[in-house]
């Protein structure tokens, strides 16, 4: 919605291109502090009551944001819209019903979801701007598409069972006495921080500036919106792919954490190396090579998305440590590269042009694999 909306959200308050993309980065702010809060509350009001209060701010944002008149009030709206981007809610409540075996694929179902929203979000935009004839309009019409939604998840919503599979009380009543860990104090937590940082940074990053880039290459709204469709529905299924994937490794006899990382390192940054890198080489030539390379470059990052929700637990081998470190993954990690990607890249296209740009996006993804790859060495042991 923001993306598409930007160039017009510019002229409104007659800002320049950078401070537009600014409301990108705020999003994700209000999405990691947002993440942080839920992980706390979750052990006190549940996944269903820490969930409604994330939603809650996203509804009050997407409806208040056409009624301000202050690009900074925007930006505050913007901050409680991310705070209700429900994703380690949905995971740790959706993924607690599912054995350890499955626990990827599921993982990887929700991460689709999140890339589903991300794609569709540009097409929806077009369409309700067209509808509304502004874009205050599509996003007032948006907000009580959301007011509904959430109350439809406010009554379907069920708290996960504890102890639900035998195997995991199992694994509970026979785990040593130790004391409590810091996941903090370990070097697995930073580097998988890491990870979600650079996750975002290519993600982010490549989605917020995505339909700018194809209205500069000579591209309509309405196609720019198509690519930007198409590379969040890939994402899709590449999300669930990378489950399916280390799980079957898992289940072939591969160590889980080395399954984990192979996947997030290979079949996901590696390739949104390769396709951020030949994005605007290739992008130009013709409208159905710009949208096969949007697919290609939202193909990559959803994978890990899959791999990021399970590993902290695979490191730590301790369920409250783990969840603590996924929260703080969340804060650090997807609040510093999803603030910070947005702006860079808008200022570097700006500066050195879109080559730059998707350069600088890409080397982001290969630091992922690096740091992919050394993730076992950091296993906590004891």
């Amino acid at each position: 919605m923001w993306s598409m909306a930007s160039e017009d959200l510019a002229v409104t308050f007659e800002i320049s291109a950078v401070q537009a993309s600014i409301g990108s980065g705020i999003l994700m702010a209000g999405y990691a502090v947002g993440s942080y809060v839920e992980a706390t509350l979750t052990n006190k009001i549940g996944y269903r009551g820490a969930g409604l209060l994330g939603l809650v701010l996203m509804v009050i944002g997407t409806i208040g944001i056409p009624l301000a008149g202050n690009y900074n009030l925007i930006l505050f709206l913007r901050f409680l819209q991310g705070w209700g981007i429900l994703w380690l809610v949905g995971v740790n409540s959706s993924v607690a019903w599912f054995p350890a075996k499955q626990r990827g694929l599921a993982s990887g179902v929700i991460g689709g979801g999140l890339t589903l929203g991300i794609g569709c979000g540009g097409w929806v935009a077009t369409g309700l701007t067209n509808l509304a004839g502004t874009w205050q309009g599509a996003f007032s019409i948006w907000g009580i598409v959301i007011a509904i939604v959430s109350v439809i998840w406010a009554i379907l919503m069920k708290e996960p069972p504890k102890d639900l599979y035998p195997a995991d009380i199992e694994v509970k009543e026979e785990a040593p006495v130790h004391k409590r860990i810091n996941p903090f104090a370990t070097i697995a937590c930073w580097l998988c921080i890491l990870i979600l940082f650079f996750n975002c940074w290519q993600l982010i990053g490549f989605n917020s500036i995505l339909a700018n880039c194809l209205k500069d290459f000579g591209y309509s709204a309405e196609q720019a919106s198509t690519a930007v469709l198409l590379a969040g529905l890939i994402g899709v299924i590449s999300t669930p792919v990378g489950g399916t994937i280390s799980d079957g490794l898992v289940k072939k006899g591969w160590i889980p954490l080395k399954a984990r990382v192979f996947t997030t390192a290979v079949p996901g940054f590696l390739v949104a190396t390769v396709t951020t890198i030949l994005f605007p080489v290739l992008a130009k030539s013709s409208f159905g090579v710009a949208c096969l390379m949007s697919i290609l470059c939202g193909w990559g990052v959803p994978v890990t998305n899959a791999t990021s929700g399970v590993l902290p637990m695979d490191l730590l081998q301790d369920e409250d440590a783990a969840g603590r470190m996924f929260g703080a993954n969340i804060l650090i990690g997807c609040g510093g590269g999803g603030i910070l990607a947005p702006v860079i890249s808008t200022a570097v296209a700006e500066s050195w042009g879109w080559k730059a740009c998707f350069i600088v996006l890409a080397a982001g993804a290969l630091i992922g694999v690096v740091i992919s790859l050394l993730l076992p060495k950091f296993k906590v042991r004891k």
